[in-house]
């Protein structure tokens, strides 16, 4: 056994070019489309959920946080997409969905931010309760 190289040969084995995640290889196929899809889909349902339910109290920090984790959902359904054209396949309708999901997402908390905003400097825009954080009063059980 000899330790010289035989002409054409390289040093590093075998491995794509690129990261794992530019699907060069059986990493970033067909499961990982689907897994990306699926995924953002339901990352976007959950922000649209805390976007419509969460009590922001005044907080204009938690509007970006929510706004945050709706394009993040977005960004993970926009990996999927090179992964489904590579393959072959049609799109997920899970991409498209999450697009609006995450649009929707955004634009509220958009609103919410400037209503948060402009509450402070005396200026009420039509909004929830909950998201100035106003308690209400709890009701009472005449017994």
């Amino acid at each position: 056994m000899s330790d010289a190289r035989q002409p054409g040969e390289s040093e590093e084995p075998d491995r794509p070019d690129g990261p794992w995640w530019t699907g060069e290889d059986d990493v970033g196929g067909i499961g990982f489309a689907r897994f990306f899809a699926y995924t953002a889909l339901l990352i976007a349902i959950g922000a649209l959920v805390m976007a419509v339910a969460a009590p922001l109290e005044g907080d204009a920090l938690r509007t970006v946080w929510i706004a945050g984790f709706a394009a993040t959902a977005m960004w993970i359904a926009f990996m999927a997409v090179p992964r489904y054209r590579r393959e072959g396949a049609r799109v997920s309708p899970a991409v498209p969905i999450t697009m609006a999901l995450g649009g929707l997402t955004i634009a509220i908390m958009i609103y919410a931010f400037a209503a948060i905003a402009l509450a402070s400097t005396g200026v009420h825009l039509p909004a929830p309760a909950y998201w100035f954080g106003e308690t209400v009063a709890p009701s009472t059980v005449n017994v």
